[in-house]
């Protein structure tokens, strides 16, 4: 083995090291696959906005487990004109619809899931879900979702708005922890379709480490409906619930063709 062939070895260890820990979370709380969208591509301004919940490993939105679906808050929409909460639709029970019309311009849906302890081995650690989404309405964009919502301690936030990103293009992204740059954090991509249907959703279509100022430049190989990964974990230092505080967060967007 030559010594340019080490890199790319270890690469791949650290890389199957990150994804043997994300799997490792019980399916009844699939850290990694808790994530917001809209049905629309296209969303229209001056009507209420559906929402959906995705809770599975597939990265399909379907019906929520009746015992997973008290856990997950009701989402909320944020913009420039304020906050407005996302109500049950009435319908399936994954759609949820803003409780006012949105305005054309940009938005961030966010929800979170109630942070649960769960066993692993001969430890406990205590998992603290949260998942965001970026969204255009009536096709005008602005700089909103480039500002931290501060909602939550781990949080993805892009540098630029993702409505004018492509395939083969790039989106800057910084990875903030309790509000300050976090270096070294593994970001995970995956895009619609990427894993066949019935798998773990182990794969991942996108892999990279944040620098030290917690910056990572995601670069999309296709358009469609993304969303990007994070995990952090912090001891606990009285250890009285749970070893440690496992903190995972994502944010899902629309990437042009």
């Amino acid at each position: 083995m030559t010594d340019r062939a080490v890199p790319t070895v270890k690469a791949i260890l650290a890389l199957m090291t990150v994804l043997a820990v994300l799997c490792a979370v019980p399916d009844a709380v699939p850290a990694h696959c808790l994530w917001l969208e809209t049905p629309e591509e296209e969303v229209p301004a001056g009507e209420r906005m559906r929402i959906d919940v995705g809770l599975n490993d597939g990265f399909e939105v379907t019906d929520v487990p009746d015992i997973a679906l008290p856990k997950i808050k009701a989402p909320t929409v944020a913009s420039e004109s304020g906050e407005t909460p996302a109500l049950p639709s009435g319908g399936r029970n994954y759609e949820y619809l803003t409780a006012s019309p949105v305005r054309a311009g940009s938005c961030v849906a966010w929800t979170e899931y109630e942070p649960v302890v769960l066993s692993h081995g001969e430890g406990r650690n205590l998992y603290v879900l949260t998942s965001k989404a970026v969204i255009n309405a009536g096709g005008a964009s602005d700089a909103f979702p480039t500002r931290p919502l501060g909602k939550a301690a781990l949080e993805i936030v892009p540098l630029a708005n993702p409505s004018g990103l492509k395939a083969d293009g790039s989106l800057p992204v910084r990875v903030l922890f309790e509000g300050k740059p976090l270096p070294g954090a593994a970001l995970l991509g995956d895009f619609r379709g990427f894993n066949p249907k019935g798998s773990l959703g182990a794969a991942k279509a996108y892999y990279c480490l944040t620098d030290g100022d917690g910056m990572a430049e995601f670069l999309p190989t296709r358009g469609g409906l993304w969303v990007l990964t994070v995990r952090h974990a912090v001891p606990n230092a009285e250890r009285s619930e749970a070893d440690e505080t496992v903190h995972v967060a994502n944010v899902t967007f629309r990437a042009g063709e």
